[in-house]
Protein backbone atom coordinates (compact mmCIF):
# COMPACT_ATOMS: atom_id res chain seq x y z
CA UNK A 1 0.00 0.00 0.00
CA UNK A 2 1.28 4.06 0.46
CA UNK A 3 0.20 5.70 3.05
CA UNK A 4 3.02 8.69 2.97
CA UNK A 5 4.73 9.80 0.52
CA UNK A 6 7.18 12.85 -0.47
CA UNK A 7 6.72 15.24 -3.59
CA UNK A 8 8.97 17.42 -3.05
CA UNK A 9 10.58 16.87 -6.86
CA UNK A 10 13.65 19.13 -7.55
CA UNK A 11 14.20 17.65 -10.93
CA UNK A 12 12.00 16.25 -13.81
CA UNK A 13 14.76 13.84 -15.07
CA UNK A 14 13.53 12.67 -18.25
CA UNK A 15 9.26 13.53 -17.49
CA UNK A 16 9.64 17.08 -18.59
CA UNK A 17 7.18 16.11 -21.71
CA UNK A 18 4.59 14.47 -19.29
CA UNK A 19 4.92 16.71 -16.01
CA UNK A 20 7.10 19.85 -17.26
CA UNK A 21 4.50 22.29 -15.63
CA UNK A 22 4.90 20.84 -12.07
CA UNK A 23 3.80 23.82 -9.91
CA UNK A 24 6.24 25.97 -7.57
CA UNK A 25 2.58 27.10 -5.82
CA UNK A 26 0.93 24.10 -4.79
CA UNK A 27 2.01 22.27 -1.78
CA UNK A 28 4.77 19.79 -1.89
CA UNK A 29 6.92 18.03 1.24
CA UNK A 30 8.60 15.43 2.39
CA UNK A 31 5.63 13.71 4.82
CA UNK A 32 2.05 13.79 2.39
CA UNK A 33 -0.63 12.14 4.50
CA UNK A 34 -3.98 11.24 3.23
CA UNK A 35 -6.58 14.06 2.94
CA UNK A 36 -3.84 16.13 1.95
CA UNK A 37 -4.47 18.56 -1.15
CA UNK A 38 -1.40 17.97 -3.20
CA UNK A 39 -0.75 18.40 -7.09
CA UNK A 40 -1.28 15.52 -9.70
CA UNK A 41 -1.94 14.61 -13.20
CA UNK A 42 -4.72 14.23 -15.48
CA UNK A 43 -5.83 14.72 -18.75
CA UNK A 44 -5.69 17.93 -18.21
CA UNK A 45 -2.51 18.46 -16.85
CA UNK A 46 -1.61 19.61 -13.35
CA UNK A 47 -4.03 20.49 -10.67
CA UNK A 48 -4.34 20.42 -6.76
CA UNK A 49 -6.63 17.68 -5.41
CA UNK A 50 -7.40 15.86 -2.26
CA UNK A 51 -5.86 12.16 -1.37
CA UNK A 52 -8.53 9.74 -0.60
CA UNK A 53 -11.35 9.67 -3.11
CA UNK A 54 -14.55 11.31 -2.84
CA UNK A 55 -17.33 10.16 -5.12
CA UNK A 56 -19.43 12.73 -6.48
CA UNK A 57 -22.68 10.66 -4.52
CA UNK A 58 -20.76 11.16 -0.99
CA UNK A 59 -22.62 13.78 1.93
CA UNK A 60 -19.35 15.25 2.20
CA UNK A 61 -15.85 16.53 0.59
CA UNK A 62 -13.81 13.66 3.27
CA UNK A 63 -15.74 10.67 5.59
CA UNK A 64 -14.22 8.03 7.28
CA UNK A 65 -13.85 5.13 4.53
CA UNK A 66 -10.11 4.75 3.92
CA UNK A 67 -10.17 5.83 -0.26
CA UNK A 68 -6.49 6.77 -0.57
CA UNK A 69 -5.48 3.24 -2.04
CA UNK A 70 -7.62 1.27 -4.26
CA UNK A 71 -6.53 -2.52 -5.09
CA UNK A 72 -5.78 -3.33 -8.68
CA UNK A 73 -7.63 -6.20 -8.48
CA UNK A 74 -11.19 -5.05 -7.32
CA UNK A 75 -10.76 -1.25 -8.65
CA UNK A 76 -13.36 -1.40 -11.31
CA UNK A 77 -16.25 -3.03 -9.20
CA UNK A 78 -16.25 -1.32 -5.66
CA UNK A 79 -18.75 1.84 -5.26
CA UNK A 80 -16.24 4.54 -4.68
CA UNK A 81 -14.43 4.11 -7.83
CA UNK A 82 -16.57 2.39 -10.45
CA UNK A 83 -17.51 6.11 -11.66
CA UNK A 84 -14.16 7.00 -12.15
CA UNK A 85 -12.99 3.85 -13.53
CA UNK A 86 -15.87 3.66 -15.84
CA UNK A 87 -15.79 7.35 -17.25
CA UNK A 88 -11.89 7.29 -17.42
CA UNK A 89 -10.81 9.72 -14.83
CA UNK A 90 -7.34 8.32 -14.62
CA UNK A 91 -3.93 10.34 -13.30
CA UNK A 92 -1.09 10.19 -12.37
CA UNK A 93 0.75 10.65 -9.30
CA UNK A 94 4.53 12.08 -9.18
CA UNK A 95 6.78 11.64 -6.15
CA UNK A 96 10.42 11.31 -5.29
CA UNK A 97 9.16 7.98 -3.01
CA UNK A 98 6.66 6.89 -0.79
CA UNK A 99 6.74 5.45 2.70
CA UNK A 100 6.33 1.79 4.27
CA UNK A 101 6.66 0.78 7.60
CA UNK A 102 8.13 -2.77 9.38
CA UNK A 103 8.00 -3.77 12.99
CA UNK A 104 11.57 -3.87 14.12
CA UNK A 105 12.00 -4.84 18.04
CA UNK A 106 8.63 -3.78 18.72
CA UNK A 107 9.32 -0.16 17.03
CA UNK A 108 7.48 0.57 13.66
CA UNK A 109 10.72 1.22 11.52
CA UNK A 110 9.55 3.57 8.69
CA UNK A 111 11.49 2.86 5.01
CA UNK A 112 12.28 4.83 1.98
CA UNK A 113 11.18 3.53 -1.43
CA UNK A 114 12.61 5.22 -4.14
CA UNK A 115 13.82 4.92 -7.50
CA UNK A 116 17.24 6.34 -7.67
CA UNK A 117 17.85 9.48 -9.58
CA UNK A 118 14.33 9.65 -10.85
CA UNK A 119 11.14 10.31 -9.92
CA UNK A 120 7.96 7.13 -8.82
CA UNK A 121 4.81 7.67 -10.93
CA UNK A 122 2.05 6.39 -9.81
CA UNK A 123 -1.34 5.41 -11.09
CA UNK A 124 -4.19 6.62 -9.77
CA UNK A 125 -7.96 7.67 -10.44
CA UNK A 126 -9.71 11.11 -9.87
CA UNK A 127 -13.31 12.34 -9.11
CA UNK A 128 -15.21 15.22 -8.69
CA UNK A 129 -17.39 16.26 -5.48
CA UNK A 130 -18.79 19.52 -6.60
CA UNK A 131 -16.26 21.44 -7.51
CA UNK A 132 -13.52 19.74 -5.41
CA UNK A 133 -11.38 16.84 -6.90
CA UNK A 134 -9.68 14.26 -5.23
CA UNK A 135 -7.64 10.77 -6.01
CA UNK A 136 -6.75 7.63 -5.02
CA UNK A 137 -3.50 5.66 -5.83
CA UNK A 138 -3.85 2.27 -7.42
CA UNK A 139 -2.22 -0.87 -5.53
CA UNK A 140 -1.09 -4.64 -6.82
CA UNK A 141 0.72 -6.90 -5.01
CA UNK A 142 4.55 -6.45 -4.28
CA UNK A 143 6.95 -7.68 -6.24
CA UNK A 144 9.47 -10.57 -4.62
CA UNK A 145 11.98 -7.03 -3.76
CA UNK A 146 9.51 -5.00 -2.09
CA UNK A 147 7.68 -7.91 -0.50
CA UNK A 148 10.63 -7.59 2.40
CA UNK A 149 9.05 -4.37 3.66
CA UNK A 150 5.47 -4.50 2.52
CA UNK A 151 2.91 -7.24 0.51
CA UNK A 152 1.46 -4.34 -1.76
CA UNK A 153 3.01 -1.70 -3.57
CA UNK A 154 1.86 1.25 -5.61
CA UNK A 155 1.44 0.77 -9.46
CA UNK A 156 4.61 2.25 -10.76
CA UNK A 157 4.74 3.36 -14.38
CA UNK A 158 7.28 3.79 -16.47
CA UNK A 159 7.24 6.93 -19.33
CA UNK A 160 5.27 5.04 -22.24
CA UNK A 161 3.03 3.11 -19.57
CA UNK A 162 1.93 6.97 -18.21
CA UNK A 163 0.87 7.88 -20.98
CA UNK A 164 -1.44 5.61 -22.26
CA UNK A 165 -2.97 5.66 -18.76
CA UNK A 166 -3.67 9.22 -19.08
CA UNK A 167 -4.98 8.81 -22.96
CA UNK A 168 -6.83 5.78 -23.12
CA UNK A 169 -9.68 3.83 -21.36
CA UNK A 170 -7.79 2.35 -18.25
CA UNK A 171 -6.47 -1.29 -18.54
CA UNK A 172 -4.30 -2.62 -15.71
CA UNK A 173 -3.35 -5.96 -17.39
CA UNK A 174 -1.89 -3.55 -19.96
CA UNK A 175 0.58 -2.36 -17.53
CA UNK A 176 4.01 -4.89 -17.73
CA UNK A 177 6.15 -2.35 -16.56
CA UNK A 178 9.07 -3.57 -14.51
CA UNK A 179 9.74 -0.06 -12.86
CA UNK A 180 9.64 -1.36 -9.50
CA UNK A 181 12.31 -3.52 -10.52
CA UNK A 182 14.88 -0.27 -9.90
CA UNK A 183 13.31 0.08 -6.82
CA UNK A 184 15.43 0.85 -3.66
CA UNK A 185 14.56 1.40 0.10
CA UNK A 186 16.52 2.28 3.12
CA UNK A 187 15.88 3.14 7.16
CA UNK A 188 14.87 6.67 7.64
CA UNK A 189 14.16 8.23 11.32
CA UNK A 190 10.96 7.39 13.39
CA UNK A 191 9.96 11.13 13.28
CA UNK A 192 8.25 10.30 9.97
CA UNK A 193 5.68 8.21 11.98
CA UNK A 194 4.61 11.81 13.39
CA UNK A 195 2.27 13.45 10.69
CA UNK A 196 2.87 16.70 11.58
CA UNK A 197 6.85 16.11 11.21
CA UNK A 198 8.40 17.41 7.99
CA UNK A 199 11.62 18.49 6.07
CA UNK A 200 14.34 17.18 4.30
CA UNK A 201 15.61 15.69 7.29
CA UNK A 202 13.20 12.62 6.62
CA UNK A 203 14.14 11.32 4.08
CA UNK A 204 17.92 10.56 5.00
CA UNK A 205 18.95 7.44 5.48
CA UNK A 206 19.73 5.99 9.00
CA UNK A 207 22.12 3.27 7.53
Amino acid sequence: MCGRFFNHLQEMHNWVEIIGDWPTDFETGYNISPASMVPIVTQGGVCLARWGLVPPWAKEFGGKYPTHNARAETVQDKASYKGAWQNAQTCLIPVAGYYEWVKENDIKQPYVVHIPKDIVVMAGLWDAWEDKLSFTIITQDSDDKLEEIHHRMPVILNQAEAKRWLREEPNLASLESKQYAQASYYRVSTDVNKSSATGLALVKSID
